[in-house]
Formats: structure tokens, C-alpha cells, sequence
């Protein structure tokens, strides 16, 4: 564990407890996406090119991780792809040499991928190894041909989110024969995006225009309750809530938008009804309640007007995007609250929330270096 600091603009203190190289593992998401991206354009799915599935079976294994990251992809993706995307811990039994099977996550040790590949080879299915290919996993595939978007850079496994999403999406989008409408936007350009969030967010940059810092600053000794405002932002929110705490040991739940800002609903005094926060009166309602959460809601720039709107009576509520700093006059001005944006997730988003994922991976590591999480 890393030694603990609290001043998070103290950058040679943070470098130095870093350890076990928390915000070098942050700043890699970017290059991960990248080498999906090569891999994507020498060919490694290129079996895939001619093909139109039954179903795209995506086998997550033991890894919450990356049950989380597919769960993730079929919000965003599911309605705008013309192939069923199935999630399932182990593979099902009616796999067949239609359907494409799809391993990820990052233990190849782990059976179910090793039988995953076993019976999807032994059926004729195509297989694609997000998993390291090596231990069982390998000698089960042996010599069989697979596609290959296994890591190619080191991974540590708490920060692994962004590059398997970035691989279901290259499978989700390598069918020459599905309709992708809109499709989401290249992968490389995503990568370079990341890489600019990376760069913001270093050490080296001051808390007051950090965006990771700030939003550690803002989890910091506080009941946090993540939520997003559309089911892919519900899912991104769901990965963060488990970021931050395996990697900074800080428990902080995570819920539909409708769930968790209820709990901001104010208590009257005894026999009346509940009132919201915009509604309290000192002086005749019961006093706050101490541990009411902070709530951190994610979201696009394009819908956060909306979203601020909608959610300005609830009090404790912090709205995230991909923004590098909040919105000026003139910026939320230009914002359509009647527009497509409202009406949630696109293909388009995949760059908005992987940035938003990236900043809560510096944020995490933050909040482990400055020693805020309780030991």
C-alpha cells in the first residue's frame, strides 16, 4: 500500500509513494485503445469481416471487471447494432456455428474462459480472445485459429475497464454484413482524446484546474452515491463506485438516477410528508440529516443542461462530463435541452464517458496516494 499524503499538489510527494505505479497504470487507457486500434487494422478481426452472427456472446468469467465493461457496451451499443449482444458469466449451452464468442477479461487462469473456448472451437463458433492467451486458456484453443485483441501492453487488472470496452466495441463494429447506425467513433481517435485527458490530469497540474483532482477533493469524507442519466452513464457510474474502492478502499454505492436521488429528499418534522431539499425550512423542518450522500451524476456535455436542470432542487448533487471545466455562459446558452441528446445514450458517447472513466481512474489513485480513504 502506498504511503499516505494529503496535499494533492505536493507532486514529488505523490511520485514518490507511488509505489506500486497507480497513475502511470491511469494514464494507459489511451494507449491500451490504441493497440486495440492496430490490432483491429492489421487484420486480427478480420474473420470476422464477411459474417452476419445469431449472436455475439460476450463470456466474463469470474471478472466483475469485465462484466462491468460489457454490461457497459450493450447499454451503449445494444440498440444500435443489428446482432443480438448476450452477457453471461460461463458459456451458454446453445452456442452454435453461428454465434460469435467473445472471452474477456484479464485472468486467463480463470475455467470459464478455457471452457468458453473449448466448446465455442468444438462447435464451430468464431472465438475472440479478450484475455491474455496463456495458462489453460491457451492449451485450450492450441493451435486452433482465433481472433486476437488480447492486451498487448502490461495491464493492471483495476484500471482494465477502458481497454476491454475499447475491444467489445471493435467486435461490436467489425461485422461487414451488420448494420452499425450511427457508428461510434474511431478508436484511435478516442485514444488521442484520452491521452489529452491523461495529460490534464497529471500531477503536475493544480487541483483548481485538475479535473481528477477536483473530483477527488469532492469524494473526500463524504457518502457518495454515483448515478448517471442514462443506462451506459448508470454502468460507466456502477465501474467508478468499484474503482474507487478497490484501488482507494473507499466504499461508495452506486444506482439508477431515480433510486439514488430519492434518498436526497428532505424528512419533515414527524406526521408530515417528505419534502424536497429546494422545500426546507430551518425553521420548521427537522434539521438535515448528517449523512445525506453527495451525489455524483455523469453525463455528456450535450445533455448536462438538462441534467443540472432536472436535478438544481436536490440539493448535494455534482454533474460530471467530459468537459475539461464547467461550461461558460455562452457554451450552456448554445446547449438544445429539446435536442436528440436528451433522449440518452449513442454510439457517439463512447468518447465522452471513457474520458469521464480515465479521470475517475487519476481521481481513485489520488485518493489512495493522499492517504483520504479510511484504513
Amino acid at each position: 500500500m502506498s504511503d499516505p499524503l494529503r496535499d494533492l499538489d505536493d507532486v514529488d510527494g505523490l511520485v514518490a509513494a507511488d509505489h506500486d505505479g497507480l497513475l502511470r497504470s491511469a494514464a494507459t487507457s489511451g494507449a491500451h485503445v490504441r493497440a486495440v486500434a492496430h490490432a483491429v487494422s492489421e487484420g486480427a478481426l478480420a474473420s470476422l469481416a464477411d459474417l452476419h452472427p445469431r449472436a455475439v456472446v460476450v463470456v466474463t468469467g469470474r471478472s466483475a471487471s469485465a462484466r462491468r465493461a460489457a454490461e457497459f457496451v450493450v447499454a451503449l451499443l445494444a440498440s444500435h447494432v443489428d446482432v443480438p449482444l448476450v452477457v453471461a458469466p460461463s458459456l451458454p449451452g446453445w452456442i452454435g456455428p453461428l454465434d460469435v464468442v467473445v472471452a474477456a477479461g484479464d485472468d486467463p487462469g480463470d475455467r470459464n474462459y478455457a471452457d468458453a473456448a473449448l466448446r465455442a472451437l468444438r462447435r464451430r463458433a468464431e472465438l475472440v480472445a479478450v484475455v491474455p492467451v496463456e495458462g489453460p486458456f491457451a492449451d485450450a484453443v492450441g493451435a486452433q485459429p482465433l481472433a486476437d485483441l488480447s492486451p498487448r501492453l502490461p495491464v493492471d487488472t483495476r484500471f482494465g475497464f477502458v481497454r476491454i470496452v475499447a475491444a467489445l466495441v471493435a467486435v461490436c463494429t467489425a461485422f461487414g454484413a451488420v448494420r452499425t447506425h450511427p457508428a461510434p467513433p474511431a478508436l484511435a481517435d478516442v485514444a488521442d482524446l484520452l491521452d489529452v485527458e491523461a495529460t490534464l490530469d497529471h500531477p503536475e497540474n493544480e487541483s483548481f484546474r485538475n479535473q481528477a483532482k477536483l473530483l477527488a477533493t469532492r469524494v473526500d469524507g463524504r457518502a457518495i452515491a454515483w448515478t448517471g442519466d442514462a443506462p451506459a452513464a448508470t454502468a460507466l457510474a456502477e465501474h467508478i463506485a468499484a474503482t474507487v474502492f478497490t484501488v482507494a478502499g473507499i466504499t461508495s454505492a452506486a444506482g439508477d438516477e431515480a433510486g439514488v436521488l430519492a434518498h436526497l429528499r428532505v424528512p419533515a418534522s414527524a406526521g408530515s410528508a417528505v419534502v424536497d431539499a429546494i422545500f426546507y425550512d430551518p425553521d420548521f423542518d427537522d434539521a438535515l440529516p448528517a449523512d445525506r450522500p453527495r451525489v455524483v451524476l455523469l453525463t455528456t456535455a450535450a445533455r448536462s443542461w438538462a441534467v443540472e436542470q432536472r436535478t438544481a432542487a436536490f440539493g448535494d448533487v455534482v454533474v460530471v462530463t467530459e468537459e475539461a471545466g464547467p461550461l461558460d455562459d455562452a457554451a450552456a446558452a448554445s446547449q438544445d435541452d429539446h435536442g436528440v441528446a436528451e433522449f440518452g445514450d449513442v454510439p457517439a458517447d463512447l468518447a465522452a464517458y471513457l474520458t469521464v472513466a480515465v479521470r475517475a481512474d487519476f481521481a481513485a489513485a489520488y485518493l489512495e496516494l493522499t492517504g483520504v480513504a479510511a484504513r
